[in-house]
């Protein structure tokens, strides 16, 4: 019989371009732009730095591979780790809604090192960040049990999966490696979410230990380590021993109507630096700024209709989401978040600023912030609806409603906005030539017959 990750390699070692609706690639290329700029933006971020230090402290550096805005020589594992970091470290990277994983993020990372190393062209990455990325979204859909709920984060534990088969594909594995690479990942596979509790740097690094992991996974099954065939569904699968209970896993997903149905047109891109549960309660709060005269300090309460399974993430203790320890900390605040967009009235790369934390104004307007169950949103997980409403303390009220945000398959958003949140991203990091010369050539990504050039230019010394 043959196995699901089996199946998987077959049909990611056979994709082409030529195999794919023109909307999925041009999906691709805007997910990719949208990533890259979400790591020039990161690329001075402390956390960033500190873990290329720590990686050559460690690992003891390498050669053959470069991080994506580093002239240090680094191993591709290195590449892969730090580009890792500066896509999560800023909470801007897209998400796959349904199975809250920050799907693009993870897949680039790996490959592109591999790609400039090897010399491919922007259509071989492409296919790779593809297949990756189809495979890593429906694997999200496998188990109805989410990820947080068992306190793993879901873009670490399954973006090795995804990662692997992408970086195989880039090697030239053959099918019987791909499986032996996928196998070998599920023992690199992990990311716990302790860190949603006290703000602290560690879930910023899952994206990219899980690419560095991809890396290893594969370079070992290059060199005839095997690992588990049946590393999904068999009796000591992954989903079995992750999630720890018996929930009908729905492994049809993997498979069914796989180059037919695609996943991938279900990944949102994020407007906002934050987690993606909160992305139309800034965009409500920003509207009812926009269209009324707000007097802050004669607001009494905010209340805001957001779906239960979000309660234990963004909403909850009241202490801690009222008062975030740290930036990252406060991207996984309703209360902050609100507050913060309301009292600035804007949210770019620069929200959740150390200022923003101890603002005594977002502050007390974070007091204010109540959370209720929206019943509409809950029989829809796949959608991204929040309602604001502001209740005055002369009783008037003024509310908005997001049905879906832009950016998402009910409201996809136009290359427009891609190449917009881009520019914003990499304005004050790379020139503006160098920044128009990246959209024009991410945009037609499938014609660069030289990766490597188009990516060489934004290297820097350390």
């Amino acid at each position: 019989m043959t196995t699901l990750s089996a199946r998987l390699a077959e049909w990611g070692l056979a994709f082409s371009l030529d195999d794919a609706p023109s909307s999925v690639i041009e999906n691709a290329k805007l997910r990719v732009l949208d990533i890259v700029g979400v790591m020039i933006a990161s690329s001075a971020h402390p956390t960033v730095a500190a873990a290329e230090r720590a990686y050559g402290n460690a690992d003891g550096g390498g050669k053959g591979a470069h991080a994506l805005l580093s002239a240090a020589e680094t191993s591709l594992a290195g590449a892969a780790f730090i580009n890792g970091v500066a896509s999560a470290v800023l909470e801007f990277d897209d998400t796959h809604i349904a199975s809250n994983i920050h799907t693009t993020g993870v897949i680039v990372s790996a490959v592109l090192p591999m790609a400039q190393a090897q010399g491919l062209s922007g259509r071989q990455f492409l296919e790779a960040v593809i297949v990756g990325s189809e495979i890593l979204c429906r694997l999200g859909l496998v188990s109805p049990v989410r990820m947080h709920e068992v306190g793993m984060h879901p873009t670490s534990v399954y973006g090795v999966f995804g990662a692997t088969y992408a970086a195989a594909r880039l090697r030239g594995l053959d099918r019987g490696q791909t499986v032996d690479a996928v196998g070998t990942a599920a023992s690199l596979s992990s990311g716990s979410i302790a860190s949603f509790e006290d703000g602290t740097s560690t879930k910023t690094l899952h994206v990219g230990f899980a690419a560095a992991a991809a890396v290893r996974a594969m370079a070992l099954a290059a060199q005839g380590v095997s690992g588990p065939a049946a590393v999904f569904e068999g009796k000591f699968g992954w989903f079995k021993s992750h999630i720890q209970s018996e929930p009908e896993f729905r492994f049809n997903e993997l498979i069914q109507d796989l180059g037919e149905r695609w996943e991938v047109l279900n990944i949102a891109t994020k407007l906002y630096p934050c987690a993606y549960t909160l992305m139309p309660f800034i965009a409500a709060a920003l509207a009812l700024r926009a269209t009324n005269e707000i007097d802050i300090g004669a607001i009494a309460q905010i209340r805001c209709e957001i779906m239960p399974r979000s309660f234990r993430t963004v909403c909850e203790p009241l202490s801690e989401k009222r008062r975030p320890l740290t930036s990252w900390h406060g991207r996984i605040s309703l209360q902050h978040t609100v507050a913060e967009a309301l009292v600035l009235g804007r949210f770019d790369k620069s929200a959740y600023a150390q200022s923003s934390l101890i603002d005594p104004r977002i502050n007390a307007l974070a007091d204010k912030v109540i959370h209720i169950a929206d019943p509409i949103a809950a029989q829809d997980t796949s959608r991204s609806r929040g309602v604001v409403t502001i209740e005055f303390s002369d009783g008037t009220t003024i509310s908005h409603t997001v049905e879906d945000m832009q950016g998402t398959a009910k409201n996809p958003a136009p290359a427009s906005v891609y190449i917009e949140k881009f520019m914003a991203n990499v304005a004050g990091v790379i020139s503006q030539d160098r920044a128009e010369d990246l959209v024009a050539a991410l945009t037609e990504l499938d014609t660069v017959t030289d990766l490597a050039g188009t990516f060489a230019p934004l290297r820097v010394p350390t």
